[in-house]
């Protein structure tokens, strides 16, 4: 039923990883429904499963549909966290096949998405009086993301040293988190 944590004899169609991963959580549903897997099983599969998927898409080649996959989780609209493990396994095995301009780019991709958000949210404390619900929860909203931002950027400027490569863009992120972290004193 399954090989290596992947259901066996499951095979992409290598046309869009989101597609692939949709196709193989309905098969994961279907073992839970049939009562071959455990529910509670589901995420755990789905998680190994996808990766895989996103593994076979780079192995094959079909590294632009990875790109924009990629390009998508980092920067969605509704997260600002930390970057997934499984992106960044997917990032390091872009690595491994020499892809470090695309690694190098979604991780300004990644930077940039929170940086817009940071800045909207500060903007809401200077906009907001001090006490006024707007002010803290954008406050709040801010101490809880930038960890995560500052994380990322640190991974990215370790690997562009890895890489030899600078990028000025690096230091102007850096010098606007010490203005906001600033802003929540």
């Amino acid at each position: 039923m399954f090989r290596d944590g992947i259901i066996e004899g499951f095979e992409p169609k290598f046309k869009s990883i989101a597609k692939d991963r949709d196709r193989y959580s309905d098969a994961l549903f279907e073992l839970c429904e049939k009562g071959l897997i455990e529910t509670s099983d589901v995420i755990e599969y789905s998680g190994k499963g996808s990766l895989w998927i996103s593994y076979q898409y780079i192995e094959n080649g079909l590294l632009d549909l990875v790109d924009a996959d990629l390009k998508s989780a980092v920067a969605s609209r509704d997260f600002y966290g930390p970057l997934f493990e499984n992106t960044k396994l997917v990032l390091a095995r872009l690595l491994e096949v020499e892809e470090s301009k695309r690694v190098l780019f979604l991780y300004k991709v990644a930077i940039s998405h929170r940086m817009r958000a940071m800045k909207a949210e500060s903007a809401n404390v200077r906009k907001f009086g001090k006490g006024t619900n707007a002010h803290g929860a954008s406050k709040k909203w801010i101490k809880h993301y930038l960890p995560a931002l500052n994380g990322i950027i640190e991974e990215y400027g370790e690997l562009l040293n890895s890489k030899g490569t600078l990028d000025p863009d690096l230091d102007r992120a850096k010098s606007e988190i010490k203005q906001w972290v600033k802003l929540l004193d």
